[in-house]
């Protein structure tokens, strides 16, 4: 038979024993962590604004490019085209406030293939309806709507969104 441990030890080992492995699990943390996991800041830096910096500048710099990064449109997910060689709804747009050309490609999903490609349009401008440049079967199709944009100024290419679609085409 086993000598009893007497409840008093046992409330008082288990904080003890778990206490023990917190500190056995802090000792392996801090031995394996990689240089580079704590910053030490900079003893001779200066807080605030270079000298010389004009503030309005900068931050009419930052807005520019923050307008230029972002990529507004409109497009319907959903369109539908009586034919595959008929015009379908869907209504392209590129809203006035976007100040950036938008060329707009169209691929189904599961081939890859390039089934619309837009020309120019300017900020302000919509398609409504319009016809693929490429005959569908009747069906319906998973497919991506690519809208590039350009700088207006130099026609540069600046980076693109894309859009889920689900085309339909009845007969």
């Amino acid at each position: 038979m086993k000598p009893a441990i007497p409840s008093t030890w046992k409330r008082r080992l288990l904080p003890a024993c778990a206490i023990c492995v917190l500190l056995a699990a802090a000792v392996i943390l801090f031995a394996n962590r990689k240089p580079g996991d704590s910053l030490e800041l900079a003893d001779n830096a200066t807080m605030g604004i270079l000298p010389g910096v004009d503030l309005a500048q900068r931050q009419a710099e930052l807005q520019q490019l923050l307008d230029e990064s972002m990529i507004s449109f409109s497009i319907n997910t959903s369109p539908v085209f009586e034919t595959g060689g008929a015009e379908g709804n869907l209504m392209l747009e590129n809203p006035a406030n976007n100040a950036k050309l938008l060329v707009v490609e169209i691929y189904i999903d599961d081939t890859q293939e390039l089934i619309y490609q837009s020309k120019a349009l300017p900020a302000g401008s919509y398609i409504e309806n319009t016809r693929l440049d490429k005959l569908l079967e009747p069906g319906s199709y998973d497919a991506t709507a690519y809208f590039k944009a350009y700088r207006e100024a130099d026609h540069s290419y600046i980076g693109q969104v894309g859009a889920d679609l689900t085309l339909s085409v009845l007969s």
